[in-house]
């Protein structure tokens, strides 16, 4: 066996038919093993990984075995190429080869100096475990292997039958009853794409919908990284060529409501990535997809499952009647580093067996991410002084708000840049995700005003640019009744009286005044309903009441709230000048 290591998948015809043959001798075939797939990773992440791929040829000179690992441009740790992309990642070869080959690339690893190699997702039933085992331990790594996941399989042959004899996919009722509450919108029908001039037009919309889904449950999808989203570009061209990719679509009527982006491959379809539009969640749109295509799926005499890939959602187990385990498998040279990773599994283990000690230990560790962004980001004088500041508010707290109302008093205009003000929906914050997806504090706000969509009595506002990019943001909701953070308290004021709160602006596109455009445009909106606009301000921000004031609005009152060891009172400032000309929009005192 004869070893060879490259540093790059090259776009190699006859590598790919070679490689691609390999993977059909495989005893369970997967599309994550393929050319196609690896090369397509290589060209979404080439920027942050550098391929190292093992080809192992025989006495023919034909290829009998490969690895596709991968290791981070600065260094570090080992994996397989596709590990966080592919819901299984194996050494390729015969069973009979097996042992050898995985022994020369961990032979080969050592001596490049690879001190620690982290397998992901390497199925429980292959036969590279007991080889890794083996060869590990006279390269001298030490081995940890533990349970990765669980994916829940749909064994099709096991499926009961119905009365005409055939199999029947589970939950064909909801599929009744959801066509049945669909049918404003028109007829329930299943589309399924294939070729590549037919999925490139649909993937931009399933990309936005499975955005606006993460943020609805309060999370980032990986679909808002660019990577991802040029990572199943470059996939769906590549499977396009052979029909192994499967863009489907649920629609009612004219209406898209779900969409799954998956695979056909020898005898399997893989679940890899659905989603479904959030406003018809009620009637279980991704279930009624699914079983689509399990029905579908029966019908298709070459497929004999399909995987619904890793993660232990609860709708799977509706469905699934088999199962296949994952592992992760790492190896360290040092005995040190091995007993460390122990050691974390273990804490993490038994955390997880104590709800209330695995928040506290994830809140912990969120706090220290947090603190080292600022590091990086700030400094540490400013970090330090922040933290002093906050360390005083503990013992003696002092806030000022001001009050402004708008009258367009000192409003300055702003260039026309095409920027116009809407009514912000789930949409628009999917497209502010992927637009400012290296922003933490911008995706940070964005999961903290999605929930507010659904409450009532709040209305959401976004500054578009002529080419559709959100630049700012910002909520309005009635003055009475509000409550103010900043003096722990709810506010009072007459029914006509609209508070403007939750400016935000992402931050590489501040300083284009765009807050100033945003709060003006909202303003009128409100004076023209015939309502009062009115905004605060914390007064420790100086440069706030005269941006403010650019935008119209003038300083009437404010509010101060003091306090000691919990204790404190509100009182309020009026200026002479600035004496408040509506006292029916005031606060508690």
């Amino acid at each position: 066996m004869r070893l060879v290591l490259l540093r790059e998948i090259p776009p190699d015809a006859s590598l790919r038919q070679q490689w691609d043959a390999l993977v059909m001798r495989a005893s369970r075939p997967q599309v994550f093993y393929t050319y196609e797939w690896a090369l397509a990773v290589q060209r979404a992440y080439g920027d942050t990984v550098r391929p190292w791929l093992f080809l192992a040829y025989d006495e023919q000179d034909a290829i009998c075995g490969i690895a596709a690992l991968a290791r981070g441009i600065a260094g570090g740790q080992v994996s397989f190429l596709s590990a966080t992309t592919a819901d299984y990642c194996d050494f390729l070869s015969q069973p009979e080869d097996k042992p050898a080959f995985v022994a020369a690339v961990l032979a080969e690893l050592r001596k490049q100096g690879i001190g620690d190699i982290a397998l992901a997702n390497l199925p429980a039933d292959s036969d590279t475990c007991s080889a890794l085992r083996e060869a590990g331990e006279r390269q001298g790594y030490h081995l940890f292997t533990r349970t990765a996941y669980t994916c829940a399989l749909i064994f099709l042959g096991q499926l009961e039958r119905g009365k005409d004899g055939k199999r029947v996919a589970p939950g064909q009722k909801r599929i009744r009853r959801f066509a049945k509450a669909m049918v404003s919108e028109g007829p329930i029908c299943f589309d399924h794409s294939r070729s590549w001039e037919d999925v490139a037009p649909i993937l931009p919309e399933f990309i936005q919908a499975h955005v606006a889904r993460f943020l609805e449950i309060g999370r980032i999808s990986n679909l808002a990284n660019p990577r991802r989203k040029i990572f199943l570009g470059e996939l769906a061209k590549l499977l396009s060529e052979r029909q192994w990719l499967v863009l489907s679509r649920m629609a009612a009527g004219k209406r898209v409501v779900a969409w799954h982006y998956g695979f056909q491959f020898h005898d399997t379809w893989f679940w890899y990535q659905p989603t479904f539009d959030s406003s018809v969640e009620k009637h279980w749109p991704g279930f009624c997809l699914l079983t689509g295509a399990i029905q579908e799926a029966t019908e298709n005499p070459s497929l004999t499952t399909l995987d619904l890939g890793l993660g232990s959602e609860a709708y799977k187990s509706k469905f699934a009647n088999g199962a296949r385990e994952t592992l992760h498998v790492s190896l360290h040279r040092s005995g040190m580093s091995h007993w460390q990773e122990v050691g974390r599994y273990r804490i993490a283990e038994a955390a997880r067996s104590l709800p209330a000690l695995e928040k506290s230990l994830r809140s912990l560790r969120e706090s220290i991410r947090g603190f080292r962004r600022r590091l990086r980001s700030d400094g540490v004088r400013p970090v330090l002084a922040l933290g002093a500041r906050r360390l005083v508010r503990v013992a003696w707290v002092r806030d000022e708000v001001v009050f402004c109302q708008w009258e367009g008093l000192g409003l300055q205009s702003t260039p026309d840049r095409g920027l116009q003000i809407q009514a912000l929906s789930l949409s628009h914050l999917a497209l502010a995700a992927m637009e400012y997806e290296d922003d933490p504090a911008t995706l940070g706000y964005l999961l903290r005003t999605t929930r507010r969509l659904r409450t009532s009595g709040m209305e959401g506002y976004v500054l578009l640019r002529d080419d559709g990019r959100p630049v700012h943001f910002a909520w309005t909701a009635p003055f009475d009744g509000f409550h103010c953070a900043e003096l722990s308290s709810a506010l009072e004021g007459t029914p006509d009286a609209v508070l403007l709160f939750d400016c935000w602006t992402p931050t590489v596109v501040r300083g284009q005044g765009n807050c100033r455009t945003a709060i003006a445009l909202i303003a009128e909106r409100i004076k023209a309903g015939g309502k009062q606009p009115w905004i605060l301000s914390p007064a420790s921000n100086a440069a706030a009441v005269p941006g403010l004031a650019k935008a119209g609005f003038q300083p009437r009152y404010s509010l101060v709230r003091e306090g000691m060891l919990g204790w404190g009172r509100i009182t309020s400032k009026t200026g002479r000048r600035n004496a408040m000309r509506h006292p029916e929009a005031s606060a508690p005192v």
